[in-house]
């Protein structure tokens, strides 16, 4: 009998485009919340726990301004616009036999949203969302026992990784998000892909398990 295979993704920066609005959204709330403005395309060789630094935020504070932009995120939904190639990512890994699913900091609300919009829904079979922002060890190990299975994990940040090596989770490495290739590199050598068909040849040359 084989082996289910999975295949997990992030979901903003990785399946989302989200960075431009999501960047926008919390500098336009930073004098509010009492922050530094932060210019995330010039910053992108930085980890969010440098950012968080960079910005001034209290860690404190950080769940609270979670929830809230969260909220924010979910009120624009609708608006929110796949990267390029993703359906046809999603399409042949389905093809190939990958079971998918998604473990994600953003809400349900917005994944749902977004999913329903691009015609998405039916491919994945696990969901996991809400997760805290640095609470993505414990998500994957849950994951892994949820699905009585290992599987590769695919993100766009450095604490992807970090996340992913803690919990013995293999792991792919997008450009398009977050952080830039460098810092990725650094982190994960070998197992970066510019574009979904890197994402392809990865899962299926080198994480075929």
């Amino acid at each position: 009998m084989q082996k289910s295979r999975y295949i997990i993704f992030d979901f903003d920066g990785t399946l989302a485009d989200t960075f431009s609005s999501g960047a926008a959204l919390l500098n336009c709330y930073a004098e509010q919340f009492g922050y530094n403005k932060i210019d995330f395309e010039k910053n992108r060789n930085f980890t969010a726990k440098q950012l968080i630094k960079l910005s001034g935020v209290k860690f404190w504070r950080i769940p609270h301004l979670i929830r809230f932009f969260r909220k924010k995120s979910a009120e624009k939904a609708s608006e929110i616009t796949a990267f390029q190639g993703v359906q046809f990512l999603v399409e042949e890994l389905c093809r190939l036999g990958f079971n998918l699913g998604i473990l994600t900091t953003n809400s349900a609300e917005t994944v749902n949203v977004f999913l329903q919009k691009y015609g998405l829904e039916k491919y994945f079979s696990f969901i996991k969302t809400d997760v805290p922002l640095f609470g993505k060890k414990r998500a994957l190990r849950r994951a892994k026992r949820a699905l009585k299975s290992d599987f590769v994990y695919v993100g766009d940040e450095y604490r992807d990784i970090e996340a992913a090596k803690a919990a013995e989770v293999k792991i792919i490495s997008v450009t398009w998000g977050f952080n830039s290739r460098k810092v990725l590199e650094s982190a994960n050598p070998g197992n970066i892909a510019e574009n979904v068909d890197g994402v392809l040849n990865l899962a299926v040359e080198n994480f075929d398990f």
